[in-house]
């Protein structure tokens, strides 16, 4: 239900002036004092943090870590000072102090471990992203604070809460569907909270500003560079905790803003894996990286499951497409099979945008995880299957892209028979080496035809590969045969094997002209060969499947169309 208004000021007082929120400790506030007083030194900053012992391990742990690409061993705090800086060594012991003022159990409608786990994902991710793009306008250390930080605000709204109130949001939403619950029921969301709060703290002008940045409006141009990386490391751990599924998006905006690729992008979501464990300790939340891995590849399945469903939908709407256009071409105009072609080139374009560069990005993250969690069996065997299952679903998505493409054939006259003999003698290796003997049976006379060369070397190269390996190790005769066809007009070839009979589903590619998406699982060669023998007005023939061996009969026409078809046709 809505707060009434009296009890919408009493909560804004509250978070103003601190009232009933958790403290700050002593150290805690001296460390904000400090940021407005230039009088401190940084001998001043040392003293203040060596009074707490506990304070100074971690924060030597923390500056001494491997995710901040220091040399050698951080002795002191001193040295740490000198190693990051005045401004930053108070920023890291602020926010240890700070996140120590929160509890990390589950309450009410917050998980607290759950809010730092995430936090904790988000700064390492938006420091190794200022790392990465090597810039001299984005600090590391400030972009780790800013993405520990970012959602602050939330655990200062749900404390300054009198009760607990249904359906708090407990941070494993999206930023938008939480802010907007927020507004709704409390009258103000965390991110103005977090902002006012940060401000007050002595918090740098960039943080303070990313706190009031999200969305579109965080990627803004004119916005600090600092602001941008929060941004996108939001996003990205949203994506991670799968809270949104754009993957794909992420890699778009990295490249647009930081000029990162997709692949530096899914090295960085990977490794933030392994530097969890370790400074989850240091922050003292709770953290298994293997489970967050599994989590992670869960919904990225989950994601890959929606595209190929949406891949089989597009194949449905595409195949019916390509029948109406191929049907088409010897009964409208010139002008008219273009605008078809250009619709179908357009429905081509849609599916490449929302089903391919998504899979791409499934998969190229897929595989790097695998390639990260080489340590754990079961994650790498997971995440390969579904960077297998995406380069899968890629090549599927490929073929009926490539069958989709209208086909008309240039017709020149050329022998049919020297089009055999080159196509046999690119297998000469593997008829020798399955002892396979050829037999040709031309006939005495030439078998001058008009066909599209390079379109009949691509039929007959499938035709003779598909017969060969059909053939037993041990050889067999493969038997070519030219004659005329059982129609005025026409010729037939013939391709003849003992081999193993083909199955149901190579039968089915050649004769069914009614394809579906399963058709793709075996591959784009049978059907274009019989999209090709169609276009040149031919046709197709099995012999009998209780035959033994196979016969593949391959009818063309001997003279070419009227010309005035033909050029009906062309388009």
């Amino acid at each position: 239900m809505y707060m009434e208004d009296q009890r919408k000021s009493q909560l804004l007082r509250k978070i103003v002036q601190s009232d009933g929120l958790p403290a700050l400790s002593p150290l805690a506030i001296r460390l904000v004092e400090m940021a407005t007083d230039d009088r401190k030194s940084a001998r001043d900053l040392a003293e203040i943090i060596e009074k707490d012992p506990a304070l100074t391990t971690r924060l030597l742990k923390l500056a001494g870590s491997a995710f901040f690409a220091r040399p050698g061993r951080v002795a002191s705090i001193s040295q740490a000072i000198v190693f990051l800086g005045f401004k930053r060594v108070r920023l890291m012991a602020l926010t240890l102090s700070l996140r120590d003022a929160f509890a990390t159990d589950q309450k009410g409608g917050m998980d607290y471990n759950h809010f730092w786990k995430t936090s904790l994902y988000r700064a390492l991710i938006a420091q190794d992203l200022a790392l990465t793009t090597s810039s001299a306008a984005l600090n590391p250390e400030e972009a780790f604070v800013g993405g520990l930080l970012l959602e602050i605000g939330q655990l200062i709204l749900y404390s300054a809460l009198s009760e607990p109130l249904t359906g708090f949001p407990g941070g494993d939403k999206p930023l938008e569907a939480i802010l907007s619950w927020e507004e709704d029921h409390l009258g103000i969301h965390h991110r103005k909270v977090g902002a006012l709060v940060l401000k007050r703290w002595g918090f740098p002008d960039e943080l303070v500003e990313s706190q009031r940045r999200f969305g579109e409006e965080g990627l803004v141009e004119g916005l600090p560079r600092l602001c941008k990386v929060v941004e996108l490391a939001r996003q990205a751990t949203e994506i991670v905790f799968g809270q949104t599924d754009g993957l794909y998006h992420l890699h778009r905006s990295v490249q647009a803003f930081l000029s990162l690729k997709k692949e530096a992008v899914d090295d960085i979501l990977s490794r933030s894996f392994r530097k969890m464990e370790e400074l989850g300790e240091q922050l003292r939340i709770e953290v298994d990286a293997q489970k967050d891995i599994i989590w992670v590849m869960e919904k990225a399945n989950l994601a890959l499951a929606r595209l190929t469903a949406s891949l089989d939908t597009s194949i449905q709407g595409l195949l019916a497409r390509v029948r109406d256009y191929d049907d088409s071409l010897t009964q409208i105009s010139q002008a008219a099979a273009q605008g078809r072609q250009e619709a179908l080139s357009n429905t081509l374009d849609a599916v490449a945008h929302e089903i391919r560069n998504p899979l791409l990005s499934i998969g190229g993250f897929a595989e790097r995880l695998a390639r990260h969690a080489s340590e754990q069996e079961r994650t790498q065997q997971y995440a390969g299957i579904i960077a297998k299952e995406s380069r899968r679903l890629e090549r599927v998505l490929k073929d009926i892209v490539g069958y989709a493409q209208a086909y008309v054939p240039s017709l020149a006259e050329n022998d049919l028979a020297s089009l055999v003999n080159e196509v046999i003698e690119e297998f000469d290796d593997l008829f020798r080496e399955k002892s396979i003997r050829v037999v040709r049976d031309y006939g005495c006379e030439p078998v001058i035809i008009p066909v599209d060369r390079d379109g009949m070397i691509r039929v007959l190269r499938q035709f003779v590969k598909n017969a060969a390996q059909a053939m037993p190790q041990d050889g067999g005769e493969m038997v070519f045969t030219l004659g005329p066809g059982t129609r005025e007009g026409e010729v037939f070839l013939s391709i003849s094997d003992d081999g193993t009979p083909v199955s149901d589903e190579v039968r089915d590619l050649l004769l069914d002209s009614n394809l579906s998406s399963k058709t793709f699982e075996q591959g784009l060669e049978f059907p274009l060969a019989r999209k090709i023998v169609a276009a040149h007005r031919g046709r197709i023939e099995l012999n009998d499947p209780a035959d033994v061996g196979n016969t593949v009969k391959l009818f063309l026409p001997t003279r070419r169309a009227p010309r005035k078809k033909m050029e009906e046709r062309v388009g």
